[in-house]
């Protein structure tokens, strides 16, 4: 294979994961960004809503796994 034409598909592949992570990571950073503009009742109302956060963080890992990404 002709070296410029791998190097551009590394190149690509690179800014293409790159992109999906911003992405992936602005999507979480907003959810974030929603519990900490909501007004808590209490620690524990804060905790329930981390927890629940957290669950669909791994939520989605596990279909990204099942999907094979």
């Amino acid at each position: 294979m002709d070296k410029a034409f791998v190097e551009e598909m590394r190149k690509r592949v690179e800014k293409e994961l790159n992109e999906k992570e911003l992405s992936a990571t602005q999507y979480w950073k907003e959810e974030l960004e929603k519990l900490l503009k909501k007004p808590a009742e209490s620690l524990s109302a804060l905790q329930v809503e981390l927890k629940n956060l957290s669950a669909r963080m791994e939520n989605r890992v596990k279909a990204l796994k099942k999907t094979g990404m």
